[in-house]
């Protein structure tokens, strides 16, 4: 064998298993995607079809790690539909539950939190809804405070010791509106409707 006939042969070859290659990564990607459309299909049929699917593509080192990176991709462009993504939250601070809201207890006395105090790790304090500001100053329960109104909400933030907005502002979900003191860096947040106090941990949680 001459060659240049050796060398037709190992182009063939060669040409044989790109095609090889390409139809186990296309059979990947039709997978994966099957994976993850029955992954929101509770049965035991998707059970199987998944199990089966794991056990094919765990056949080879290479095809792992074509459908994890596919998997990728594709979960992370199906968590940006608004009906299947998880919905985003914001959260004032970093930190905390200091104080729950409702009844507390201080050495022998009772008192009602119409709030909740959060030990922040950050001195940065978000807006965790968007609306306007009505008010803002200082007392002596509060110390300063920034008022934000939101639809049929009244939004307190108290404990600041520097607002980065004035009275009028439009404020946005997740902008900064003031800053803690630093060596005191407790949250005071209330929220407010139709005259009665309603707990601010209903609507975010604290990542700690």
């Amino acid at each position: 064998m001459n060659k240049l006939t050796k060398k037709r042969i190992n182009i063939k070859r060669k040409e044989q298993f790109n095609k090889k290659l390409a139809l186990q990564v296309i059979f990947s990607i039709v997978l994966v995607a099957a994976v993850i459309v029955t992954k929101n299909i509770h049965s035991d049929l998707s059970e199987k079809f998944m199990d089966a699917a794991d056990e094919k593509m765990s056949a080879s080192i290479e095809l792992l790690q074509v459908r994890d990176t596919i998997a990728d991709g594709f979960t992370a462009a199906i968590n940006k539909l608004p009906f299947v993504g998880e919905k985003e939250s914001s959260i004032p601070v970093v930190g905390t539950l200091y104080r729950k809201y409702g009844l507390n207890k201080a050495d022998d006395a009772s008192y009602y939190n119409h709030g909740i105090d959060i030990k922040s790790d950050t001195q940065s304090v978000k807006s965790i809804t968007e609306g306007k500001v009505v008010s803002l100053g200082n007392n002596e329960k509060l110390s300063g405070y920034i008022v934000i109104q939101n639809d049929e909400k009244t939004f307190i933030y108290g404990k600041i010791n520097e607002t980065f907005v004035k009275e009028g502002d439009s404020i946005s979900k997740g902008d900064v509106i003031g800053a803690l003191n630093e060596e005191n860096m407790i949250l005071h947040i209330e929220v407010w409707e139709d005259g009665a106090s309603i707990n601010p941990s209903t609507l975010f949680n604290l990542t700690k």
